[in-house]
């Protein structure tokens, strides 16, 4: 999808002649990643084919999910689950704003989809994420791997300007004086102080 998981793609996934990959890089794109690897997979039924896709994106679609059981497209799916437009938020906080209107009240997406008849798995922890995308990447069918991720973690840059810094610290300002204190200690705990 467009946003943070299409960031996360273009660092640590790297096309290499055997893998390929596909975004969209404009600017304001949502709900692209599952529709397109729906159109690959289907192009390309041999080929492994893997939807990276943010919980907006994907709650903006969830009724292709029955496209996949139906149709039998063997589609991995994993949700970057940060219960958040999360994109949205780091460009409001960065332009020195208060995040507004990006929540997201998630269902359980593995749930969902397993009632879709749908493999599905919920990942909230590190040291279950390798074991689950060993089990989700095996699975002979469509599969949904839903990860809880860090809301805070920010997608830096990269080169960041001192405005960028400076409109932050502002967003940091008037976070704590409209009583959102933790939120930026999460904020600075996630990125600055890392485990």
């Amino acid at each position: 999808d467009g946003g943070s998981p299409m960031v996360w793609m273009l660092r640590h996934i790297h096309a290499n002649g055997q893998r390929r990959t596909l975004s969209s890089l404009v600017h304001g794109t949502m709900a692209n990643a599952y529709p397109q690897a729906i159109g690959i997979q289907k192009a390309f039924p041999k080929r492994q084919v893997i939807a990276m896709c943010g919980d907006g994106g994907l709650t903006m679609l969830m009724g292709d999910l029955l496209t996949l059981k139906q149709e039998k497209v063997p589609l991995k799916i994993v949700v970057y689950n940060n219960s958040s437009l999360g994109f949205v938020e780091l460009e409001q906080k960065v332009e020195g704003l208060l995040d507004s209107y990006t929540d997201l009240e998630n269902p359980d997406f593995d749930k969902l989809a397993q009632a879709m008849g749908i493999w599905g798995k919920r990942v909230e922890e590190v040291h279950e994420l390798k074991p689950a995308i060993t089990e989700w990447l095996n699975h002979d069918g469509p599969a949904l791997l839903d990860v809880k991720v860090n809301r805070m973690e920010l997608v830096m840059p990269p080169k960041v300007e001192a405005g960028q810094v400076a409109s932050t610290a502002l967003y940091s300002t008037k976070a704590v004086l409209n009583g959102r204190m933790e939120d930026v200690v999460d904020l600075v705990k996630s990125n600055f102080f890392k485990r």
